[in-house]
């Protein structure tokens, strides 16, 4: 009894210091100064959600939202996002709004349904546009768009335009996003090896009139249309693409629902359960036997 009283005595005093480091990592990450960004404005007329303008300094759309970054296993931001992790409040602000460091490569994100999860897809699947480098179908036909939703830029700034507006519009899914538009990195989209075709988000300048912008999204002749996979990776047919994980990075949960109970802090919930699970398990095991 006294070994079953001290055991259970040890497991509450250890419940109670992870739960303290808990708390005190997201008090700090509450407080974490914050950088000025995005620099200006270029919400553009047809932009889902509500205006950009009506933000506090302190309101992020995303807040209280069931969305979270997917993290290394020791906890660590993907490389793309290493200097928005140090610079933003948290890994989710840094994942959903950046700014991204693909040295000035560009960038593209594939949203891809995730209701197998438990992940409604609202309005995803009736928006779909790429088709994935690894089928029959991508390979021979350039237009076809049944694997998910693709967008890009060869410009970083819109990475944080592009995200709000489609978290809006309830594109609803998981998300793997990769630097390199045009050329640059490991996997670069015009390497014909990822996707076969992809929609582009243009800059709009801080010279220009925002209010003269109806979608930056369009009207530009700028998307990865009529392109394809390249045939000399037919090799993938059937099987995962490759790629380079250090030069991508990936939201779960994304996009805007107002039914979905808020997910844990990010940055906290891929950590508590290596934390907790290891400790319980040799702790409890000797006193039951």
């Amino acid at each position: 009894k006294l070994l079953d009283k001290r055991a259970k005595e040890e497991i509450m005093n250890h419940a109670v210091l992870v739960l303290s480091l808990i708390l005190i990592g997201a008090l700090v990450d509450s407080t974490k100064a914050d950088i000025a960004w995005p620099e200006y404005n270029q919400q553009c007329r047809d932009d889902a959600g509500p205006p950009f303008l009506d933000d506090g300094p302190n309101v992020k759309y995303h807040a209280g939202s069931p969305a979270y970054p997917v993290l290394a296993q020791n906890g660590d931001c993907a490389e793309p996002m290493k200097d928005a992790c140090e610079k933003r409040p948290d890994a989710k602000t840094a994942y959903l709004e950046g700014p991204i460091s693909c040295g000035g490569n560009g960038w593209y994100c594939r949203i891809f349904n995730d209701e197998a999860n438990g992940w409604d897809n609202v309005n995803l699947n009736g928006d779909v546009n790429f088709g994935q480098c690894n089928s029959a179908d991508s390979f021979d036909d350039a237009g076809y768009d049944q694997d998910g939703h693709c967008h890009g830029s060869d410009d970083e700034s819109t990475y944080y335009w592009w995200i709000r507006d489609h978290w809006h519009r309830q594109y609803n899914g998981k998300v793997r996003c990769c630097c390199g538009w045009f050329e640059g990195g490991t996997q670069p989209l015009y390497g014909r090896r990822i996707a076969n075709r992809c929609d582009y988000r243009r800059k709009v300048t801080r010279e220009e009139n925002v209010n003269n912008c109806r979608d930056a999204n369009e009207d530009h002749n700028m998307g990865f249309d009529d392109i394809g996979c390249d045939q000399q990776y037919r090799n993938q047919i059937g099987q995962p693409i490759p790629e380079d994980d250090s030069v991508c990075w990936e939201i779960e949960r994304f996009g805007f629902t107002e039914d979905a109970a808020p997910f844990p802090t990010p940055v906290v919930a891929p950590v508590t359960a290596p934390v907790v699970a290891p400790v319980t398990a040799p702790v409890v095991a000797p006193v039951t036997a």
